[in-house]
C-alpha cells in the first residue's frame, strides 16, 4: 500500500481534477477578457458556463469557465460551427464546501488562440494553482514549426525535464483542445481524435470516442436535463506524472463527457462528465448559464 503525505494527495488530486475536468472542457481548467480573442472573424458573444462537483452526492468542486468563439458563417445549424478566427478560454476552479477545509485548491487558466477549420492553434496558455497556500504559476508560448516555450514561477522538476528534452514541442494546451473538440463536434456530430497536451507539467494524450445517445436525469441544480450524446475520454500518461501516483489510480482511466444543445444559439457543451479514481465517483453538472 503506498502513503502519500497530505500535500502530495492534494497535489495528485489537483492534477487529477485537471485532467477531468479540461477533457470536458478544463482545465481546468473566469471573465471574458484576458488574453483576448484575437481577429480574423466577427466574435460570437462571450458565454459564462458554471459547473458544480460532487463525490457521494456532495459539491466539493466549482469551475467557471468563459468561451469566446469565432461566430460561424453559415446559416440554420450551420450557423452553430465556430468559424476562422481568435478564440479564448478563462476558467476559475476550487474546491468548494467542507471539502476545502480538508483540501483547499484554487486554480486560473487563460487560454488563447486562432480557430482554423475546427483546428486550434494555441497562442498562449497560463495557469496559476495554489494548493494549501503555495502558488505556482506556469506560462506557455506557442511559436513556429510547434515549439513551445515554457516560464514556470517556481521552475519545477517537471518543466525543467519538458524544457530540456523538448517533449512540450508539438502539443496543444488542454483548453484549446477543449475548444477543438466542442467546434469539431459542431461540425460533425462526432467526438473522436486524440490531442497532444502539456498542461505546463504534465505531457498526455487524450483520446475521445464516440458513445450513444443516453437521457440524462436531472441532478440537485441541473441547468440542462434531457438528450445527449455520450464521449469517452481517456487519457494516456506520457511524462511528469510520478509512477506511484500513476499506479495508485488517482488519476482517472477515462471520463464519460455528456454533449448537448442546452444554450439556444450555442453549439453543443458539456453538460456532464463523470469520471472514476481512487478516491470514487466524481460527477461535474451545468449548473449556470450567463451571457
Amino acid at each position: 500500500m503506498r502513503y502519500f503525505s497530505r500535500r502530495a494527495k492534494l497535489g495528485i488530486l489537483g492534477r487529477r481534477l485537471g485532467v477531468l475536468l479540461l477533457a470536458g472542457l478544463a482545465g481546468v481548467c473566469l471573465g471574458s477578457g484576458g488574453l483576448g480573442s484575437g481577429g480574423g472573424a466577427r466574435a460570437a458573444q462571450p458565454v459564462t458556463l458554471s459547473y458544480t462537483g460532487y463525490m457521494a452526492g456532495l459539491p466539493v468542486f466549482s469551475l467557471t469557465a468563459t468561451i469566446d468563439f469565432p461566430a460561424g458563417a453559415g446559416t440554420g445549424a450551420m450557423s452553430l460551427v465556430p468559424g476562422n478566427g481568435g478564440y479564448s478560454l478563462n476558467a476559475d476552479a476550487a474546491t468548494a464546501g467542507n471539502f476545502r477545509l480538508l483540501y483547499p485548491y484554487r486554480a486560473t487558466v487563460v487560454s488563447s488562440g486562432q480557430l482554423s477549420d475546427q483546428t486550434a492553434a494555441p497562442r498562449q496558455f497560463r495557469s496559476v494553482a495554489e494548493i494549501l497556500g503555495k502558488q505556482e504559476a506556469v506560462t506557455l508560448t506557442y511559436g513556429q514549426g510547434g515549439r513551445v516555450g515554457i516560464e514556470a514561477i517556481p521552475m519545477t522538476r517537471q518543466a525543467q525535464d519538458a524544457m530540456a528534452q523538448g517533449f512540450a514541442h508539438g502539443t496543444m494546451d488542454p483548453a484549446s483542445a477543449v475548444v477543438a473538440a466542442v467546434a469539431k463536434f459542431a461540425a460533425t456530430h462526432q467526438c473522436a481524435g486524440t490531442y497532444k497536451l502539456f498542461d505546463g507539467v504534465r505531457r498526455y494524450d487524450l483520446t475521445l470516442r464516440q458513445g450513444g445517445y443516453v437521457e440524462l436525469p436531472a441532478m440537485v441544480q441541473s441547468y440542462y436535463d434531457g438528450g445527449a450524446t455520450e464521449c469517452s475520454a481517456e487519457p494516456l500518461l506520457l511524462e511528469g506524472f510520478s509512477s506511484a501516483a500513476a499506479q495508485s489510480q488517482f488519476y482517472p482511466r477515462a471520463a464519460r463527457l455528456f454533449l448537448a444543445p442546452a444554450v439556444t444559439g450555442l453549439p453543443a457543451i458539456p453538460v456532464r462528465i463523470e469520471a472514476q479514481n481512487a478516491l470514487g465517483m466524481m460527477t461535474l453538472d451545468l449548473t449556470g448559464v450567463q451571457f
